[in-house]
């Protein structure tokens, strides 16, 4: 017996039996007495722990090897340290560990979490058509669901740094201009293709669509796009990620191409990890100390009353030697 059950058969809202099951003050002692009689008949666990607004959920959509994960626990790692200083318990937890008949809120309110922060999700995610029923604070990162009073997104200005990036390309003489897609599935991917496609339009480049290349964030996926694009004759390749753009590097290197000299490279994220390697990738920085706190802000904000947001955070280009101006 779940929640939204309960709900259909005393024909309540699910918030209402949310409320009732967590003894909050709010609602009727009538329809309180009614809920938690009927959640007793059907062998419901009711929680005697109330809901002390200090315990947050930060759910990974999967676990994998892929780096795009570098990424999200960057962000995750800020989240939390502002969460736990602002005297908050947070819980990491996985959806791809949950059963097939996993239900998201329902998972939240009979743990009490107050809120949860959500990352690595696509639209094709198990939970993605249940955010819109949510009782429980939600912050999604990377991902937008619009209209739904409980559910906020952060995310980095992903159009307009790929704008930014083109723009800076066609200063240095490149007009061909490759782009190494991630997922299909992805917001991301989709607001750095619109970015691309828009860039090339307003600096009067024609769009190629031989000049793109579908990865999926992955290192592999960029040393397979070296052969793809070495058959091109672009000068540069705007990579969706640092680790694609690392990937198609080696490829390029392995396939007797030169990076600047052939073909320039430009990446997406600004990784730590590109301290302690020898690429010297030029590429668009998002500052996930920003993500992650402005995740918790949004939460904070949920929590006092205020209406969901959505928030886009800038971006910053990091020249560095991966990229060469055309004579």
């Amino acid at each position: 017996m779940t929640i939204k059950e309960i709900s259909e058969a005393l024909n309540v809202s699910i918030s209402t039996v949310s409320k009732a099951l967590n003894d909050a003050s709010d609602i009727a002692d009538e329809t309180k007495i009614r809920i938690r009689e009927y959640a007793a008949s059907v062998d419901y666990k009711v929680k005697t722990r109330k809901l002390t607004q200090k315990r947050i959920c930060a759910m990974y959509e999967r676990v994998d090897y892929d780096t795009r994960n570098n990424v999200l626990s960057h962000v995750i790692a800020s989240f939390t340290d502002i969460a736990i200083a602002n005297n908050y318990e947070v819980m990491i937890d996985y959806i791809v560990s949950k059963p097939d008949d996993f239900v998201l809120n329902d998972y939240l309110v009979q743990n009490n979490f107050c809120a949860a922060f959500i990352v690595g999700m696509n639209y094709k995610s198990r939970i993605y058509k249940q955010m819109k029923n949510t009782t429980v604070p939600i912050v999604l990162l990377d991902n937008r669901i619009c209209d739904v009073p409980l559910v906020s997104s952060v995310s980095s200005e992903n159009t307009s740094a790929i704008l930014q990036t083109i723009k800076y390309l066609t200063k240095l003489g490149h007009k061909k201009i490759g782009f190494l897609m991630g997922e299909n599935t992805s917001q991301v991917t989709a607001d750095r293709l619109a970015g691309y496609i828009l860039g090339l339009a307003r600096y009067g480049i024609e769009y190629n669509h031989d000049y793109i290349y579908h990865g999926d964030f992955t290192k592999d996926s960029g040393i397979e796009a070296a052969a793809f694009f070495t058959e091109t004759d672009v000068t540069a390749v705007i990579c969706c990620s640092d680790i694609m753009a690392m990937g198609l590097i080696d490829g390029l290197n392995a396939c007797g191409k030169d990076v600047p000299n052939d073909i320039s490279v430009v990446g997406f994220d600004d990784l730590n990890l590109l301290k302690f390697t020898s690429y010297e990738l030029t590429t668009m920085k998002q500052d996930f100390n920003r993500l992650g706190e402005e995740a918790f802000r949004q939460i904070q904000d949920m929590l006092d009353g205020r209406i969901s947001q959505q928030v886009m955070l800038e971006c910053k280009l990091i020249e560095r030697k991966s990229v060469k101006a055309l004579e």
